[in-house]
This record gives structure tokens, C-alpha cells and sequence, in this order.
């Protein structure tokens, strides 16, 4: 099967865009697809400790799920996460560790699109 990247570059309480991104890698899986993941802009808030926000689930739990439907392949924009002045050495940055995410440069970001059969963004 094809191999896609989902690029997340939405926070996750603006709207329910980053909820259809995840929806979308979910349920890619199940038609055998390799997917990896990259979070870049305001999608890395995606990985911080949050609340919810009225109207919108706090997905936190369902990202950290993508390793049980053979997501591993997860990286993070470094620019991104230093524009939003995230480090992850900090203690709100919940989910690296739990979905063992890259850092990853501009550079590196290019290579990797151009590496996957497909890209689709959320």
C-alpha cells in the first residue's frame, strides 16, 4: 500500500480540523497504509498539556493511541515548536515521550515529504 504523510498544522482547540486529521490517520490504517506523522505550526500544541475546550474533546488520549494502530512514525517541526517557545525538555510537553517523536529541521521536513507517496493536510 501507499505510504502518506499526515501533516497537522492546526492547534487542536480552533477548530475540529487536528480531531479529522487523527479520524483521517486512524482509520488509514485499517486500509494498510504506512502513515507517518509530522506536526508542525500550531499543531505542536497538539502534543502540550491542555484542557478541554467547550464544544471539543481534548484528544490527548486518542494521539497517544496511534502507536496500537502502527503509527511510529512521528516527527516535529523544530522551528515550529521554537516559535511557540516549546522545548522538550519542558514538563507540559505531555506526549513526546509517549509517542517517540523527532525533531526534525526545514531541511529535513522537505526530505521527508518528498519521501511518502502521498500528503494530506489537516
Amino acid at each position: 500500500m501507499a505510504t502518506l504523510l499526515i501533516r497537522f498544522t492546526q492547534s487542536p482547540y480552533g477548530s475540529t480540523t487536528s480531531q479529522d486529521g487523527l479520524d483521517f490517520a486512524l482509520a488509514a490504517t485499517n486500509y494498510g497504509h504506512d502513515l507517518k506523522v509530522l506536526f508542525e505550526n500550531n499543531a505542536v500544541l497538539q502534543l502540550t498539556k491542555a484542557d478541554s475546550i467547550k464544544g471539543l474533546k481534548n484528544h490527548s488520549k486518542r494521539l497517544a493511541s496511534m502507536p496500537f494502530f502502527d503509527i511510529e512514525d512521528c516527527y516535529v517541526c523544530k522551528d515550529s515548536a521554537t516559535a511557540l517557545n516549546i522545548d522538550h525538555t519542558l514538563n507540559n510537553v505531555a506526549l513526546f515521550e509517549e509517542l517517540d517523536c523527532q525533531w526534525i529541521s526545514a531541511d529535513a521536513k522537505l526530505a521527508l515529504i518528498n519521501s511518502v507517496d502521498h500528503v494530506v493536510t489537516f
